[in-house]
């Protein structure tokens, strides 16, 4: 799976995901990732939404993501992917930090205004029935 990239081995000492939502998030990520596969076209790029999912589910497997990282999981340019993580800091929804083993790598992460956000969009597919018919198609691809 592309998702599945090499990540800076900082760990977050924090885990405050809610393990369902977790992996709602999870699956959704792939299934953006297969739809591409399957029709092969750039016709889905949604990097702002790609970044926050990563972002989510890294934060729930207590990993630290490296700007790098987060272009890898945009699924676009990193040009593309750079002015995403410009905007979305902007919005206040991520937040940059350099790593503590290493200055030049910058680390990043949801804000608590970013978390909230993402969780009740999530809560809301799922209580919307999305989660459903993204098993669904699961099981069928």
């Amino acid at each position: 799976m592309s998702w599945q990239r090499e990540t800076p081995t900082l760990r977050l000492v924090e885990c405050d995901i809610d393990a369902p939502l977790l992996a709602f998030a999870k699956a959704q990520y792939a299934f953006r990732r297969r739809r591409e596969a399957i029709f092969g076209l750039d016709i889905f790029a949604e990097p702002a939404w790609d970044m926050l999912l990563d972002l989510y589910i890294q934060r729930g497997e207590r990993r630290a993501v490296s700007v790098h990282s987060l272009c890898i999981a945009a699924a676009v340019p990193a040009t593309t992917a750079l002015r995403w993580i410009g905007k979305l800091t902007e919005l206040g929804l991520i937040e940059r930090r350099r790593a503590a083993s290493d200055a030049r790598v910058v680390l990043l992460s949801l804000t608590e205004a970013g978390l909230e956000t993402i969780e009740r969009c999530l809560r809301s597919a799922v209580a919307g029935g999305l989660a459903a018919g993204a098993a669904t198609q699961g099981r069928q691809g």
